[in-house]
């Protein structure tokens, strides 16, 4: 119950008695449920927006900065010499490969290879000279007449001393083509010492050195190989006729 003599307020929106954050509705006699709007109420007021209150300005204005121009980047200076750079641990060295010499193919064929390449062709007479038949023992051969008939045959005579020869000249020549190349320019030619193992050794070792140095002078090469084939000829022709020989004094 309310007392008479003490007026009501005038129904509206008031804080809420109960502590609660959103007002409440008083609809002059009673207070509505705490959070709702009745169908009575009055449409809940919308506080005003707090006026914004522009910053003030500076006493000292900036002034604007101006872009700055645009700089061209500029190369950097290469140094008139290189500088030395040590080298790491571990970094392989690098070699260079010499270029071919500028000889020519006729500065590489000497005069002394040649004779190299076809002395052993003085051979080939003297073995298509032998008698076959020396090999052959007679009756009245002693036990050493068939060896001596042979040894003093003039075709065994020639293939015997001309190898000699061949050989003995074979050395200086050797020795005066590896000097010859070494003044016409050939890095390091073939040693002449190999001579000693075989003229035809020495021709192609010689040859592929000089190929190698130079890109050319293999003439030598194919020269020894066709003087060696027309011996290995000469050797079957003399072997035929040794076996014809035999069988006919049987």
């Amino acid at each position: 119950m309310t007392d008479a003599s003490n007026p009501l307020p005038a129904a509206g929106w008031y804080r809420d008695p109960a502590g609660g954050a959103a007002p409440r509705w008083w609809n002059g006699t009673a207070w509505a449920a705490a959070n709702t709007v009745p169908a009575d109420a009055t449409p809940l007021p919308t506080p005003a927006p707090a006026p914004v209150t522009p910053p003030a300005a500076s006493a000292n204005p900036v002034a604007p900065v101006a872009p700055a121009a645009p700089v061209a980047p500029v190369a950097p200076a290469m140094s008139p010499t290189p500088a030395a750079t040590t080298p790491g641990v571990g970094s392989a060295p690098s070699y260079s490969y010499a270029a071919p010499s500028n000889v020519s193919d006729a500065g590489t064929n000497t005069w002394q290879i040649w004779l190299i390449v076809l002395l052993p062709l003085l051979q080939i007479p003297g073995l298509l000279a032998i008698d076959a038949s020396a090999f052959i023992p007679r009756p009245t051969d002693g036990p050493a007449d068939a060896q001596l008939r042979l040894m003093l045959d003039p075709g065994y005579l020639w293939v015997s001393l001309s190898g000699w020869l061949v050989f003995l000249a074979a050395i200086p020549l050797a020795i005066f083509d590896r000097r010859a190349l070494d003044r016409r320019g050939v890095d390091r030619p073939f040693h002449w010492a190999f001579v000693f193992i075989g003229w035809f050794v020495y021709a192609i070792g010689r040859s592929v050195v000089v190929r190698r140095r130079t890109g050319q002078g293999l003439a030598p090469l194919w020269g020894s190989v066709g003087v060696v084939l027309l011996g290995f000829i000469a050797n079957i022709i003399f072997f035929v006729s040794l076996v014809a020989q035999i069988s006919e004094s049987f």
